[in-house]
């Protein structure tokens, strides 16, 4: 080999050096007798070589393997003959080299870098599975024959075995059935036991030959060498999923296990060998009897007594083994069910006499300890919800699990609240964990759950000044865990309905403990006590809906908007900033929203001047000030969110009051004037600036629009603005209408805001829910304002509201569409050439949708008064698109079309339908992209023929006589047929029109798919 461009890997490669290399390897690699040529750097005996350079010759040899030795192999798989397989010289030359490198390495007084050990033993397991068992059938007996070298050769071997398991056994590799059945045969080679001599005379089997050698290795080394040991178990532990367990559940291998565990060294890997011990599939019987030998040796030998001060990780490993036991044994009694309960005792009793050491690893203060038996515990309650009846044995059982899992739901001191780390994410993780074994206990047994929770409820909250927050908060998130369950969840309910539950009472003495008296404790605690709270409240605001709970409402009010404004009770002038972090208030603003959404019915309760001071000092204060920050240059979405909800909170909470009427617009008024009055002056710098920032203005004037669209949620289309308060002369409606009024003004000047036109959309959206007609009269301004935009996004939208004032107010809206239709008919038309892919579909769709809900309203007098223009999108959706449900709606118009005006239609209507929309039927369904073996498709085909089915009844034989005689003979029918269609086949489709729906809907089917060919 070249030595200049090895030398060049000695020193740190700069950028021409490194091209050189990799030149010069690829060079070699394209070569026939490249490999030669590394593998003789390799064989010398002279130690000139650097580790660099000595990686690189592997790496040739490793890809000759790889490519040209493998197809050699396949070639002489192909022929088939031993003799061919030995004459290879090729063959002869590589086991040569690898053997005699073996050799020469575990003899040498120098060690070999790790890595290149590591490189080399993959390229020996390459050609190991290249080779073995057809052309090198001993490859493992030679390798036996290296051990007595010594400790290198030992280190090579386990080496070797461990690339091998990863190239064949390996689970997590994805292989070909090439590559599958390969592996399937060395496996099977290697398990298989002959007592015949092989090829080179094999004496035995290889499983024991390697079984016996591992025995061997850990018998020699155990006292000098405890690395090799310990990696003789790890090859032990990976091989043993495939070998026989026989070989390794026996008095001599289970002696040198509970041996291991007494060394520090090799205990955690001797925890993993016993685990797959235990794993291995076998008979129920025969697994129980396993495990409860070798449960007992290990017990014997005091390995499950427990020091706290252990190392954690081998506590891990040791707890991993006893929630193997334990699974299995679950398992094993599963399994067991067809026998009956009476055969699956022996099993249950070595389950529950390991309950008490599970239990010790469970409560181990290190929570990855901890998750090690999680498994066995679930499927212990797996077994139990099995049992007619629980005994005195499993409740108590349940009790010291219960009491575990409180200890370890709780937040540790050290837990980082204000930058959670990698530690706070694997305890919230275990915590999810530990919140679903709390449901499962509490579905199997609500009465026990319910008795510990509220014993935990009630000391926690009757001693608040003085327990820790951790508890605090324990006790909040047990009582809401509690709600999971299916039958928890229906007590709730009956509790809300009729009272008189320990649900009902654990709610009550929370809310009695936090949030009732002169200062609440609630807002000095921990925020994530004070957000578990809340969290709590809603889950079960039922109970609120009815007296005397809801007596507690105002107490609520007060709570949260406490915590979200920083204030007390005693002295509202006095605020600080809310101590919540940014997530946590996110939380809370939301969950205030809902909790004033599902108790509005009761407000009434709040004494009215409370109420005004809720309202004004509270809720107006927190909107005003979430809407300061949120217009900062350097808000987040999330803050937006925060805003809308207590928005919606406020008006909710404003008009479902005991306030007078007046009261509540002014209110209203006092709530969004200070949106209005940032609107205005957003309008003011747009006219009388040059050149005003865009960016800015279009935040602020959007958020304008948006507040007024979230207090619109308030009200629907049962409680209309306008409805409400009809004994004041000024509705509700009268404010939104007002604002509107501005927002069109604003909308009229040439400046295009995208973010202002988006929130002006939603707008129209809630109001068209809100409002009656008066909303009409603004929509011309509105659609000329929106169609500046001509984006799909934006003329999608824009046909979506359309689409909904159409519905609503039908009739009434014929003026607005007969002027505005062609507009936006052109700019629809005009976009679609410059779209791809999703958005031309989303675009098609929303006009198809507006179409379709023209016709279901009988609102075709718009249709009748435009161009003919507006079918070309229809017709060509119905023929040219590869989306088969918008084919289908464009079938369904077509149809509705030919419903309404074909025998009443316009005058040119007659014309369009036997040029346009019968040919139409015809060329969807011929088109190759037409998948007729496709379930949506076949609607869309559905469709077009009840669309030809109702021209026959619509135009009786007049349409026939247009198919027998002008249509029908020109169609390009590709089948065997030439055109013209021959007679007998347009005889067949008439007479088969004159057939009821449903069989001509089948004959279409067959029709098309012979004209398809």
């Amino acid at each position: 080999m070249n030595r200049n461009i090895l030398n060049l890997l000695e020193t740190p490669l700069v950028q021409g050096n490194l091209a050189q290399v990799n030149f010069y390897f690829e060079e070699i690699i394209g070569s026939d007798t490249g490999w030669q040529l590394a593998i003789t750097e390799l064989r010398r005996k002279e130690d000139d070589l650097s580790d660099q350079s000595k990686f690189f010759c592997w790496r040739v040899v490793e890809h000759f393997v790889k490519t040209r030795y493998t197809q050699m192999a396949m070639r002489d798989q192909e022929i088939n003959d031993e003799i061919n397989f030995l004459s290879d010289t090729r063959f002869l030359l590589m086991r040569n080299f690898l053997l005699q490198w073996l050799n020469d390495m575990s003899i040498s007084a120098k060690e070999e870098s790790s890595f290149l050990r590591n490189k080399a033993a993959q390229v020996f397991s390459l050609v190991f599975i290249v080779d073995f068992p057809r052309r090198w059938p001993s490859f493992l007996f030679d390798f036996l024959e290296t051990l007595k070298l010594g400790p290198k050769a030992v280190d090579f071997y386990l080496r070797v075995l461990k690339a091998i398991d990863s190239e064949v056994v390996e689970r997590e590799i994805p292989h070909s059935n090439v590559e599958a059945n390969r592996n399937t045969l060395i496996k099977d080679t290697i398990r298989e036991t002959s007592k015949k001599p092989r090829l080179y005379g094999i004496p035995h089997s290889h499983t024991e030959a390697l079984v016996n050698s591992w025995y061997e290795i850990c018998g020699i080394y155990e006292m000098s060498d405890s690395r090799l040991v310990s990696e003789c178990l790890c090859v032990i532990c990976a091989y043993m999923s495939w070998i026989d367990i026989s070989l390794f559940a026996n008095e001599h291998f289970y002696t040198l296990f509970v041996r291991f565990m007494k060394d520090q060294h090799l205990r955690e890997p001797d925890c993993d060998c016993l685990c797959e011990v235990v794993a291995k599939g076998m008979d129920s019987s025969a697994k129980v009897k396993l495990i409860e030998s070798l449960y007992s040796l290990l017990h014997g030998a005091g390995v499950f007594v427990i020091d706290n001060e252990e190392d954690s990780d081998y506590l891990c490993k040791l707890g991993k083994l006893i929630n193997t036991m334990g699974v299995q044994l679950a398992v094993s009694w599963t399994r067991h069910g067809i026998y009956g309960l009476e055969n699956k005792l022996p099993i249950m009793d070595p389950l529950e006499n390991k309950l008490p050491i599970i239990s010790t690893f469970f409560g181990n203060r290190d929570d990855n300890v901890s998750a090690s038996v999680l498994e066995c515990i679930n499927e212990y309650i797996i077994i139990l919800k099995q049992k007619y009846l629980l005994s005195s044995v499993d409740r108590q059982n349940l009790e010291s699990l219960i009491s575990i899992n409180f200890e370890k739901m709780k937040y540790d001191e050290s837990y980082n609240f204000d930058n959670d780390g990698d530690e706070e994410a694997q305890f919230l993780e275990f915590r999810i964990q530990l919140k679903k074994l709390y449901v499962n206990i509490a579905s199997l047994d609500k009465n026990l759950i319910l008795s510990r929770t509220q014993q935990l409820v009630t000391s926690t909250w009757e001693n608040r000044q003085t327990c820790e927050f951790q508890d605090a908060e324990l006790a909040l998130t047990c009582l809401y865990e509690l709600g999971e369950p299916a039958e928890v969840r229906a007590m709730v309910i009956i509790a809300a309905t009729y009272g008189g539950s320990a649900l009902e009472d654990m709610v009550r003495t929370m809310v009695k403990f936090g949030v009732t008296g002169g200062i609440s404790p609630i807002l000095d605690m921990h925020h994530v006590v004070q957000l578990q709270f809340f969290e709590v409240v809603v889950r079960y605001d039922k109970l609120f809906l009815r007296e005397p709970y809801s007596n507690y409402i105002p107490d609520l009010m007060l709570a949260f908007l406490g915590v979200l404004n920083g204030s007390n009770y005693e002295d509202k002038q006095e605020r600080t900033e809310s101590h919540l972090p940014r997530e946590a208030r996110s939380r809370v603003c939301y969950l205030l929203s809902q909790f004033v959404r599902a108790v509005k019915a009761c407000l009434s309760v709040i004494p009215s001047d409370l109420y005004h001071e809720l309202s004004l000092s509270e809720f107006c204060f927190l909107a005003h000030k979430l809407r300061e920050e949120f217009l900062d240059i350097n808000s987040s979405l999330r803050l937006s969110t925060d805003v809308r909800y207590i928005y919606e909170a406020t008006t909710t909470f404003i008009i479902n009051g005991s306030l007078d009427h007046r009261i509540q617009i002014v209110m209203m008024d006092f709530l969004l004037n200070h949106d209005m009055d940032a609107f205005k002056t957003v309008l003011d710098q747009v006219q009388r600036e040059a050149e005003p920032d865009i960016v800015a203005l279009d935040k602020v004037a959007a958020h304008s629009v948006n507040a007024f669209t979230w207090c619109s949620e308030a009200f629907s289309n049962r409680l209309e603005m306008r409805v409400v308060g009809p004994e004041c002369e000024t509705p509700h409606s009268a404010l939104f209408v007002q604002a509107l009024e501005i927002f069109v003004k604003f909308a009229e000047i040439p400046t295009v805001l995208p973010e202002f036109q988006r929130a002006l959309r939603r707008y129209c959206h809630r109001l068209a829910f809100c409002l009656d007609k008066d909303i009409l009269q603004f929509m011309p301004a509105i659609s000329k304002t929106l169609l500046r935009s001509r984006d799909a996004t934006s003329l999608s939208e824009n046909w979506f509201l359309i689409n909904q004032m159409t519905s609503k107010f039908k009739e009434d809206i014929i003026p607005f569409l007969k002027v505005e239709f062609q507009p936006m008919i052109r700019a629809t038309v005009a976009a679609l050439p410059n779209l791809v892919g999703g958005q031309e579909i989303q675009l098609q769709r929303s006009y198809f949708s507006f179409i379709a809900a023209v016709c279901e309203n009988h609102l075709v007098e718009v249709l009748s008064s435009q161009d003919t223009n507006f079918m070309q999108p229809i017709i060509q959706g119905a023929t040219e698109l590869n989306d088969p449900m918008a084919q289908k709606d464009c079938y369904s118009i077509l149809k509705k079309l030919v419903e309404l005006w074909g025998n009443n239609g316009p005058p040119d209507f007659d014309e369009f339908l036997y040029n346009q929309i019968v040919p139409a039927c015809f060329k969807g369904p011929l088109r190759e992209t037409f998948d007729l073996s496709d379930a949506q498709t076949l609607l869309a085909l559905n469709e077009a023929s009840a669309c030809l089915k109702l021209i026959y009844d619509q135009k009786g034989e007049e349409a026939i006589e247009f198919l027998q005689s002008q249509y029908l003979p020109r169609l390009d029918f590709r089948s065997n047929y030439f055109r013209p269609m021959p007679a007998p086949k347009i005889l067949e489709f008439c007479q088969a029109l004159r057939m009821e729906a449903k069989l001509f809907k089948q004959f279409l089917k067959a029709f098309f798919l012979e004209g398809k060919g």
